[in-house]
């Protein structure tokens, strides 16, 4: 009988198929999906310094967090001493996370002598905010809320901080103050940043008025750092702890401001 004849070599055709499987299995997902840098980090300490001294001896210190090299931010949480809520904004400054790019400067209080005695004035009883070298003026005598000193930075507090502004030129300093509950209008950046802020906060923007302002840490910080803003924020009578999460977050937002 005779033999069926074998089937055509070319039946098998599908065993070639699989030569286009390794160019049809790549992932597609080989770039992880966090090439992203963060846009916040847990930013450790990166140094703490002590400024200097009061007039009574009690240290004034300084933290620095962030990124090193980055947009220098200053936050001052107390200058008159029965003024110190803002103390409470730079403590959660302290453990929040800070936006990449931003070297954020920490200042609890410029003026511990105050504190400790529940006054506006230092132990010479000076308004450490009149005692700042630009615009200084002889003003009042020991004992008026608004005595300016014996002379430009006479103080050793306002020295400490006068030091500090010059060695890291912050691009923004925000200075709390109580209890008028407003933010002062700017023109320009610093306008743009109090606006930012207010909106940011509540806060309603109105002028600061009933003192006598010469020798003031805005108005000479203004003039020693080319380019820099700073503003005081006046916060209410009281602050609780969500309120002074509000005003930290405010103050990380608006320090990624151009």
């Amino acid at each position: 009988m005779p033999t069926t004849a074998a089937p055509p070599a070319t039946v098998p055709t599908t065993t070639t198929v699989p030569t286009t499987i390794p160019t049809t299995t790549i992932p597609t997902t080989t770039a992880p999906p966090t090439t992203e840098p963060p846009t916040t980090t847990t930013a450790p300490v990166l140094q703490e310094l002590e400024l200097g001294r009061s007039v009574e001896g009690r240290p004034i210190t300084a933290m620095e967090r962030g990124t090193k090299g980055g947009s220098v931010v200053l936050v001052i949480g107390c200058i008159h001493g029965n003024e110190e809520a803002g103390r409470q904004v730079v403590q959660q400054l302290a453990a929040d996370p800070v936006p990449t790019g931003v070297d954020l400067w920490l200042v609890p209080t410029m003026n511990p002598d105050g504190e400790a005695h529940h006054r506006r004035t230092n132990a010479h009883l000076v308004d450490l905010n009149r005692n700042f070298p630009k615009g200084w003026a002889p003003l009042g005598k020991p004992g008026d809320e608004q005595y300016a000193g014996t002379g430009p930075a006479s103080e050793p507090e306002t020295a400490a901080i006068v030091s500090l502004i010059d060695a890291i030129k912050p691009s923004l300093a925000v200075w709390y103050h109580q209890d008028l509950n407003r933010i002062d209008p700017g023109t320009g950046r610093s306008g743009v940043i109090r606006r930012e802020y207010a909106q940011l906060t509540g806060l309603p923007m109105a002028p600061v008025t009933g003192g006598t302002y010469t020798g003031t840490a805005t108005q000479w910080e203004s003039s020693a750092v080319t380019g820099g803003v700073a503003f005081i924020v006046e916060l209410g009578p009281t602050l609780d702890a969500e309120q002074a999460e509000t005003h930290a977050q405010a103050v990380l937002t608006v320090a990624q401001e151009p």
